[in-house]
This record gives C-alpha cells, structure tokens and sequence, in this order.
C-alpha cells in the first residue's frame, strides 16, 4: 500500500475525469435530442446526435472500463480484470473508429448543408415570387371586370365615333368583300347613287356601277397589285341612269393571315365640279366669241358705212344713166345687207357679254371658286395661302363673270406650277383710290419680260397646240375694263411681303369698291 501512495492523485484524477467524461457525453447527447426533436428534418442537427451517441459509446465504455478497473484492484481481484481488459480496449477502439468516422465525415455533411441552404434561398425566392404572382393575380382579378367595363365603354365610345363619322359623311363610304360585293355603305353613297334604302344596294356588285368595264377591271388590277388606289376618277351610273363622276380612293383588308378578304373606299362627287368647270368653259367660249364678233362687226362696220354713203352719193349723180343706177342700187342692196349682218353681230356679241351687275362680296366670290378648283389643284400638291381683308366693301359687278376672270387666273397659277407649289390669294381695300384689289400669285417659274407685254393679247399663249385658245386671259381683262377695273400682272411682284411669300408672278385686279346709293352703271 505504501508504493502505492504517490499514484493515488493519478487514479483519483483518471476516476474523477471518466466519471466527467461520462457526464459530459451524457449532457452533449441530451441536448443534440433535443435539437433533433425541435427541428427533426435538420440535417446538421442528426450528425450532431449521432456524433453525440458516439462519443456516449465510447464515454461508457472507457469510463466504465478505468472505473472497474479500480475497482476490481482495490477489490484483490486483478487477475478479473486481466480478464476484461482485452474487451474494454476492444470496444473502446470500435467507438473511438466511430467517432473519427462520424467527424471525418463533416465536410460532406457541411456540404450537404451547404446545398441544402441554396435550395432552401431558391425555394424562398420562388416563394416570394409566387407570392408575389399570386398578389398580383388577386390584384387582376379584383380588377379584372371594372378593366373589362372601361375597356368595353371604350370600344363602345370608338365604334360611336365611327359610326357618326360613317353616317354623317356627306362623302360615300363603302365597304366589299374579295369578290367586289357591297357589305356596307354609308347612307350618303345610297343616296347618292340614286337609292332609297340600304338593302336594295347591300349585295350589289361595284361593277354594275362602273359606266366603262375598262374602268372596272383598271381599279381591280391596280388595287390588287398596289394594294391600294389614290385619287382614281371613275364616272359611275346613277339608279336612273344618269352619271356621276366620283373621285375615289381604296385600301384592301386582309385577314391575320394576309389573306384579302376585301377592301375599303371612300368617294368625292366631282359631278357638280365638272358641270361648272364646263359651264366655266363654255361661258369662256362665248364671251370670247362675242367679243371676237364685236371686234369684227366693229372694224367692218366702219368701211360699210363709207361704201353705203358713197353709193347713195353717187346715186345722186347717176339717176339719168339706167346701167350705172341699177348697178349703184344693187351695191347699196347688197351693203345694207351687210349692214344687217353686222348689226346682227353686235347684237350677239351684247347678248354672249350681257351683266347681270350687283352688290357682291369678293372674299364669298373667291371661296366659291376655290370651292370647286381647289381639290384639283390639291390633286398636284398645289397648296393655296389665304389672306382675306377684313370689312371690304362691296363692288358692283356680274358675279358669274368675276368668277370666271379668277378662275382663268387661278388656272394659269395651276399651269404656270404644274406639280408642288403655292397659290397666294390676298385681298385688300385701297382708300386712296377706292378700289378693292385682288392679288393672286404663284411660285411658278415666272413670266419673261417679252412675254408679259403681250399676255392680255387675244389668242396668245404659251401652251401647247390644243391645250388653250389663248382667249382666257384676254376675256378676263375685257370684263375687267367692262366693270370699270384694271388688270395687271407683275413678275416678279414689286411689293416685298409677295417676295418673302415666294411669288414669281402676281395678277392684279382692281376693281372699283360699291357706294351705295350712287349709280354704279354710269
């Protein structure tokens, strides 16, 4: 027992730290439980208990081993645990193998956790997103039908709007299928064409009212080529017969696949521009053959006169020689004759120029005319500026042949530019004078100075053989002077606000402004 003393500190430590160990393992085994049994799916968690239940293992079994181990010696019986000691060292070494299994382990576990934490991010961003989806779908739903309801009060609105549109248009608006049969037709174009309902005209085709087949069959290969037409002049037959000349315009419609399945059009009446325009020309004709006939019954009846004077003279002289009497009486016959054929011709030349004269706005005269010419000149992206003199007076004049004196201007404006320009149209009042001008120019290439000396000459012009009579111009300035005004023409203009409005050639009209209560006519 002596020589045991100086070891007992060692065996009371080694008792002392098994039953520690013990202890420990124990505690360390308790709580990774616990864990486990809050979070039973955790991964980190379950190594940690069985880590624990390693390290209780081989705890137990050293612990026991050292502790029975003194035991049996204090006891006098080493040759007992000679006999267990080969087992206790046996299954110490099999738990401690366990343990370093289990920690060699972590990292894999570590891993493990590692993907388990970016799958879990994942699933939580998806949630989120879903959540998010989720919200706005409710959102969309709960807004779903007042969307729905303004979408539809929208639609309803914009189909109003073309409805009106469609059905207040004083131009005709149709509507065919591939085959050129009529779907729609806005109830101006019924009227138009001469029907009284819809329904006789829905089902028709577009060539039974093409007055030439070329005509049709042009619009269709054009159209279906181009895909569309522009400003296509087409004379059209009326229910009773009678012809209509429109100025149409169409697009074809296609499907979601390209297919044609018809097309869409729009159509200005020309009639009423036409029978003015012809009215214009023949009204042109004759004034200018009046005048003609006035110029030439003047210049002959002159010289008639003098033979008509002569003969009666020298009928006077002859009577007693018969031969030369009766040849004497035949001429004055025959002078007086002509006499009568002049008088006939000044009396023609009075009625082609007779003045229906009166009190006449010129800015209402000038929209008139602009109202029937103005689409032509459009037609060649010809653009009219309009500067109107506010509170003009009034002049004393034939309306119809002011409109004729400013159509023939505006035509030569129109054949002087040919294709993309500007017409300037100014009207003003001059006190001093008294007059009421009208100035229209245009941005044509402008008139040379050999030329302009002779632009108001009868039967000059500068068109080409067949295009003009060259009376136009001449007419004009003869009912000018008729009406008591001037005509001049200036190119290029002298006034610098017709300059920076790009003029080249300005026509001048003057005419005198109506005081009412005098008489005009003297």
């Amino acid at each position: 027992m002596t020589q045991c003393l100086p070891l007992l500190p060692i065996y009371v430590v080694d008792f002392i730290g098994a039953s520690l160990m013990v202890v420990f393992s124990l505690t360390a085994f308790y709580y990774s439980w616990r864990l486990t049994r809050l979070e039973p799916k955790s991964v980190l968690w379950s190594y940690f208990f069985w880590l624990c239940m390693a390290m209780v293992a081989f705890a137990l079994s050293r612990s026991i081993g050292h502790i029975l181990r003194f035991v049996f010696i204090f006891m006098g019986f080493p040759h007992i645990w000679n006999f267990f000691a080969p087992y206790s060292g046996g299954l110490n070494t099999m738990t401690f193998v366990s343990i370093t299994t289990l920690t060699f382990y972590f990292p894999g576990v570590r891993k493990i956790i590692g993907r388990v934490k970016e799958d879990a991010k994942k699933l939580e961003e998806a949630r989120i997103g879903l959540a998010q989806a989720n919200k706005s779908l409710m959102d969309l739903n709960q807004t779903l039908e007042q969307r729905v309801e303004e979408r539809t009060r929208a639609l309803k609105i914009s189909e109003q709007k073309f409805r009106r549109l469609f059905e207040s248009s004083k131009d005709v608006i149709f509507f065919c299928n591939n085959e050129g049969r009529l779907l729609d037709m806005n109830d101006s174009g019924v009227e138009l064409l001469g029907f009284k309902d819809k329904n006789e005209i829905i089902g028709k085709t577009m060539a039974e009212f093409f007055v030439n087949k070329a005509d049709w069959e042009n619009f269709c290969a054009t159209l279906h080529s181009a895909g569309h037409i522009k400003d296509l002049e087409i004379e059209y037959g009326r229910q009773d017969g009678s012809i209509l000349y429109l100025l149409v315009t169409s697009d074809l419609i296609s499907d979601e696949n390209g297919t044609v399945i018809g097309c869409e059009g729009i159509a200005k009446d020309l009639t009423r521009y036409k029978q003015v325009m012809a009215n214009l020309i023949q009204s042109e004709k004759m004034a200018s053959l009046g005048q003609m006939a006035a110029g030439v019954a003047h210049e002959i009846n002159t010289p008639l006169g003098i033979i008509l004077g002569y003969t009666q003279l020298l009928e006077e002289d002859f009577k007693d020689q018969k031969d030369v009497y009766e040849t004497l009486e035949t001429i004055e016959k025959q002078a007086k004759i002509c006499k009568n054929i002049v008088s006939d011709l000044l009396n023609f030349s009075r009625d082609s120029i007779r003045q229906e004269k009166g009190p006449v706005d010129i800015n209402h005269c000038l929209e008139e005319v602009m109202a029937v010419i103005e689409h032509s000149l459009n037609m060649d992206r010809i653009y009219v500026h309009r500067v109107y003199g506010e509170n003009l007076p009034m002049v004393f004049a034939d309306k119809e042949r002011l409109r004729q004196v400013f159509v023939n201007i505006l035509n030569n404006a129109h054949h002087a530019i040919q294709k993309e320009g500007l017409v300037g149209i100014w009207t003003r009042y001059n006190p001093a004078k008294k007059t009421v001008e009208i100035l229209i120019g245009d941005t044509g290439p402008g008139i040379p100075p050999e030329i302009l000396k002779k632009i108001f000459d009868p039967f000059f012009t500068t068109k080409e053989v067949g295009k003009g009579t060259g009376l136009g111009l001449s007419v004009s300035f003869g009912i000018v002077k008729d009406h008591g005004g001037n005509i001049d023409v200036e190119s290029p203009p002298k006034e610098q606000g017709l300059i920076n409005a790009g003029m080249e050639t300005v026509f001048i009209v003057s005419l005198p402004a109506y005081i009412e209560g005098i008489d005009q006519e003297k």
